[in-house]
């Protein structure tokens, strides 16, 4: 996640200050949870819990519905519109905007 995206909507968030800076050293920085939770003075559960929820809060502010996993795929050129094709048409069978 970038930084940007991050503090976007982390700061929406009601997590206390330690709560986040964990949460980014996880979801922006690559850091494991564990590390995370022993340069925070955290609990690594604590950790996971931060991040799960700067994760939905994320899924929620860029319109991704409940039980739905963005994924990042590669694939060949001719075939990026294929996967384009799947998003929409889950959109399209969900009732969801095409915005």
């Amino acid at each position: 996640m970038k930084l940007s995206d991050f503090l976007e909507v982390a700061n929406k968030t009601k997590l206390a200050d330690r709560s986040k800076d964990s949460a980014r050293l996880v979801l922006v920085e690559g850091v494991r949870a564990v590390d995370a939770a022993k340069q925070t003075g955290m609990k690594r559960q604590h950790v996971e819990e931060s991040v799960q929820r700067i994760e939905a809060a994320y899924l929620r502010a860029h319109g991704v519905p409940d039980g739905w996993e963005c994924v990042t795929v590669c694939v060949p050129k001719e075939r990026a519109g294929d996967v384009r094709e799947i998003e929409l048409q889950a959109r399209r069978d969900a009732g969801l905007s095409m915005d």
